[in-house]
C-alpha cells in the first residue's frame, strides 16, 4: 500500500466513524457551541400553535426550527464579542435555573415512585366527577394552631363558625363560617379534594395538611349526577386516569416538600405579616395604575419600595440547609401571577418559601450538574445573549424589530460563521405515534 492509499483508507475509516457517532436522541440541531434540545422544540411550537391561529404542518416545523437557529446564532455572535446579560437578563435565568433544579429533583427523586392506578381508584375519581360537595373549612398555616380546635369543635360542632370568624380576614370566609360553596372536582389541591370528596357528612376532619397550609373540613351536603352509564366511564377512564397521575404526582411533591419543611424551620412571622403588608400595597396599586386609577399615598408606596430594597438581605425564614430572604421572596414573586398574591399573600409567601428549600435541596443532591439542568439553563441564556446581539445593531439601542429582509441578512451572515446541523431524524421521532 503506498502512502496516497493510506491516507485515503485513513479519511474514509475517519469519515465512517464521524458518521456512525449516535448523536443524542434530545438534541434537534447544533449552532456552534450551542444546541437546540428537543426541549426547545416542543415549547416554542406548543406555544405557536397555542397563541397563532397556526395548524401544524410540515412548514411551521421548518419555520420554527429557523427562528430557533437563528436566535441560537445570535446568541453565538454575542459571545463571540464577549457581550454579557443586563440585570433583567440574570434575573430570568436565574428564575429559570431554580425552576429546572426544581423539576430534576421532582423527575429523579418522585416522579418514578409513583404509583400504578388501579381501575377502583379510576372509578372512584370518576363518581367524584360527577359530584358537587358543600364544603367548609378552617385554615392556618400552622398544624399546632388547630390542634387544639379540633376536638372544640367535635365537641361543638357550632364552635366551627366561631373559630372562621377569628381566623379569616376575608369577609365572605369570616361571615359564611370558612364556606367554599358547592365544590366540583379537580378545583381543590389534590390531597384536599381526596379528603373532602371522601369525609362522611357534617363530621368535621383535620388537621389536614395541602400545598400551603393546614385545614379542618366540614362537608356539610353533597349531590350526585344520577343517570352516568358505564360506558360514560369507558369514554371518560383514560383522560381521567391521566388526571390522576397529575394529582398524585403532586401529593408527592407536597409531601417531599413538607417533609423538608418539618425539618427545622423557623419563621419570623411578625417580619414576614409586615414584609407581605409592604408588598401588597405595591401590588395592589400597581394593578390600579394599569385601570388608570391614580395612588391614593404615592410617598408611602415610594418609602415601601426603598425599605424593600434596602433591607432585600434580611431574612425571613430559616432552615436547615440555608434562608429565605426577601430577595428571594420577591424574586419569586415577579414569576407569578400578581392576582394569585393579591387573593392570598400568605399562600404565596409559602410557595415562594417552599420553592427556595426545594431549590436548595436539588443543588445539594447534586442536580447542577444533570444535563438537563445545563440544557435549560443555557437555552434562557440564549435567548437573552441573542437580545443583547440585536440591540448591538440599532443605532439609538432600544431597536428591537427588525425587517424581514435585514433578519435574513443577518442570519445569512452569522450562518458563515458558525457552523449550523440539523438532525432531522431526532426531529421527526417527536412526531412519531407510538
Amino acid at each position: 500500500m503506498n502512502k496516497t492509499h493510506f491516507i485515503i483508507l485513513i479519511i474514509g475509516l475517519f469519515f465512517f466513524h464521524s458518521c456512525e457517532e449516535k448523536i443524542d436522541s434530545e438534541i434537534i440541531a447544533t449552532v456552534g457551541s450551542s444546541i437546540i434540545t428537543a426541549n426547545d422544540f416542543t415549547e416554542a411550537y406548543s406555544n405557536k400553535l397555542i397563541n397563532t391561529k397556526a395548524e401544524d404542518s410540515e412548514f411551521e416545523r421548518r419555520r420554527t426550527l429557523d427562528e430557533l437557529i437563528q436566535t441560537k446564532l445570535y446568541a453565538e455572535a454575542a459571545r463571540s464579542k464577549n457581550f454579557t446579560l443586563d440585570s433583567i437578563g440574570v434575573n430570568r435565568v436565574q428564575l429559570t435555573k431554580d425552576l429546572a433544579l426544581r423539576e430534576e429533583l421532582y423527575n429523579q427523586s418522585i416522579g418514578s415512585k409513583i404509583p400504578t392506578i388501579h381501575d377502583s381508584t379510576t372509578r372512584k375519581h370518576f363518581k367524584w366527577k360527577n359530584t358537587e360537595i358543600l364544603l367548609k373549612h378552617l385554615y392556618h398555616h400552622t398544624k399546632k394552631a388547630l390542634d387544639t380546635l379540633v376536638p372544640l369543635i367535635k365537641n361543638d360542632p357550632t364552635m366551627f363558625n366561631v373559630y372562621a370568624n377569628k381566623l379569616f380576614k376575608d369577609n365572605n370566609l369570616k361571615e359564611s363560617g370558612g364556606s367554599l360553596g358547592w365544590v366540583s372536582y379537580n378545583t381543590l389541591d389534590p390531597h384536599l379534594e381526596h379528603m373532602a370528596f371522601s369525609m362522611p357528612i357534617d363530621k368535621a376532619i383535620g388537621p389536614i395538611r395541602s400545598s400551603y397550609g393546614w385545614h379542618i373540613l366540614l362537608k356539610k351536603d353533597e349531590r350526585e349526577q344520577i343517570i352516568i352509564s358505564e360506558n360514560d366511564y369507558q369514554n371518560a377512564k383514560r383522560g381521567l386516569n391521566n388526571t390522576i397521575l397529575k394529582k398524585q404526582s403532586q401529593i408527592m411533591a407536597n409531601n417531599y416538600v413538607n417533609n423538608l419543611m418539618e425539618d427545622g424551620v423557623i419563621i419570623d412571622e411578625i417580619l414576614v405579616m409586615n414584609t407581605l403588608r409592604k408588598i401588597h400595597a405595591i401590588v395592589f396599586e400597581k394593578n390600579n395604575q394599569k385601570k388608570n386609577i391614580k395612588p391614593k399615598n404615592s410617598q408611602e408606596l415610594t418609602k415601601f419600595i426603598i425599605d424593600l430594597k434596602s433591607n432585600s438581605n434580611i431574612t425571613l425564614a430559616k432552615y436547615k440547609k440555608g434562608s429565605f430572604t426577601i430577595n428571594d421572596l420577591l424574586n419569586n414573586l415577579r414569576n407569578s401571577d400578581p392576582k394569585i398574591f393579591l387573593d392570598n399573600p400568605i399562600q404565596a409567601f409559602y410557595i415562594s418559601l417552599r420553592n427556595k428549600i426545594l431549590t436548595t435541596e436539588a443543588i445539594n443532591l447534586g442536580f447542577l450538574n444533570s444535563k438537563n439542568v445545563q440544557r435549560k439553563v443555557k437555552s434562557k441564556e440564549d435567548q437573552y445573549m441573542a437580545r443583547e446581539f440585536l440591540l448591538s445593531l440599532s443605532n439609538n439601542n432600544d431597536k428591537t424589530n427588525f425587517s424581514k429582509k435585514e433578519i435574513k441578512n443577518i442570519t445569512e451572515k452569522l450562518k458563515t460563521q458558525f457552523s449550523v446541523a440539523i438532525y432531522n431524524e431526532n426531529l421527526y421521532s417527536l412526531f412519531q405515534i407510538n
